[in-house]
Formats: C-alpha cells, sequence, structure tokens
C-alpha cells in the first residue's frame, strides 16, 4: 500500500493530503475484524446490511434535489452543484461503526478517491458526477439520509413508503449487526 501511495503522490494523482487521509481510512479498515473473524450470523448481518445498502440506492434512482442542491454553496459542499451532504470529511461519515460492517460484509476497501473529485470537495469519493463507490461500499448514513429539498421530491413518488421502510431496515440490521459486533 505504502509504494502505491508514494508513486501516486508522485505521480501528480493524489496530493500528500489526500494520500494521508487514504491512510487514516485503510487504518480504520485494517483495526476491524475480518469476515472470517466472526460467528456466521455476524456476517449474515453485515451480507444483508450490504444487500440492503443496495436495495435503497435502488428504490431512491436517479433524484433531482440532488444534482443541484449545493449550487452556489461555499466550499467544501460547492465544490460540486450537487451533493450538499457529500461535502462531510471523509472520516467523519466512514466512522469505525461504519467501516466494520463494510468489512464484514467481505467488501475491500476503497481504493481510489473520486477521478472526478476535488480536494476541497469533503468526501475523497465524491466527484462531479456524484459518488464514485457502489452502494455497498459506502457508510449507511450517506444512503439513508435524506434533506428537506429530497424528502419533499422523494414525498411527491409512490415509492417513498418503500424507501422509509427500507431505511428503517436498515437502521435495524445495523443496531443488530452492532450488537453482535460490539
Amino acid at each position: 500500500m505504502l509504494v502505491l501511495v508514494q508513486h501516486l503522490i508522485r505521480s501528480g494523482r493524489w496530493s500528500r493530503a489526500r494520500a494521508a487521509e487514504m491512510g487514516r481510512l485503510y487504518a480504520r479498515f485494517e483495526a476491524q475484524p475480518g469476515p472470517r473473524e466472526l460467528e456466521p450470523a455476524a456476517r449474515a448481518e453485515a451480507e444483508r446490511v450490504a444487500r440492503l445498502k443496495r436495495t435503497l440506492s435502488d428504490a431512491i434512482g436517479e433524484v433531482r434535489a440532488c444534482a443541484r442542491c449545493a449550487k452556489g454553496c461555499a466550499a467544501p459542499s460547492g465544490v460540486f452543484d450537487g451533493g450538499r451532504c457529500c461535502g462531510t470529511a471523509t472520516l467523519e461519515v466512514f466512522a469505525p461503526s461504519e467501516v466494520r460492517a463494510i468489512k464484514l460484509a467481505g467488501i475491500a476497501p476503497p481504493s481510489e478517491p473520486a477521478p472526478d473529485g476535488d480536494e476541497r470537495g469533503g468526501c475523497m469519493f465524491r466527484g462531479a458526477r456524484g459518488c464514485s463507490l457502489v452502494p455497498e461500499a459506502r457508510p449507511a448514513k450517506c444512503l439513508v439520509y435524506v434533506c428537506h429539498e429530497l424528502r419533499h421530491e422523494l414525498e411527491e413518488t409512490p415509492r417513498w413508503s418503500r424507501i422509509q421502510a427500507l431505511r428503517a431496515e436498515l437502521d435495524d440490521a445495523l443496531a443488530r449487526l452492532a450488537a453482535r459486533t460490539g
């Protein structure tokens, strides 16, 4: 990992700050137990969390609110027109409990920042076209968060009740996983 990071710094693809941020994120992943280190029920719950993330993301689908919410805002939120909430710092959203859920589901840690990202834009996986991570690799808080504008848009759709139910189911699955893994 260190050699790869040094190469990316020398090549100009990453700054030292981005590399340090990635290093801290990897350290969080390394500090968590792997799926083989836990009982099968805990692994199954983590895999369920990953499936629920995908299902929730699919249920929300393409939305208008997220494409323009940050337009005109100051950095980090306003670096891109959309995803004001994605202007949150990487290590804030990838809290240890979120990292644990991802790792226990057998999902590899993210390996590169968004290719079209900007260091001033908050989370390193946020790019001009949104999040560069598949839903299963994202922190759950990124998937369950619904700002006022997004809520208003989703409430107007027939899928709002399903989205609400999936958010609650994901929260419940995360709580069960936390209870099993401490």
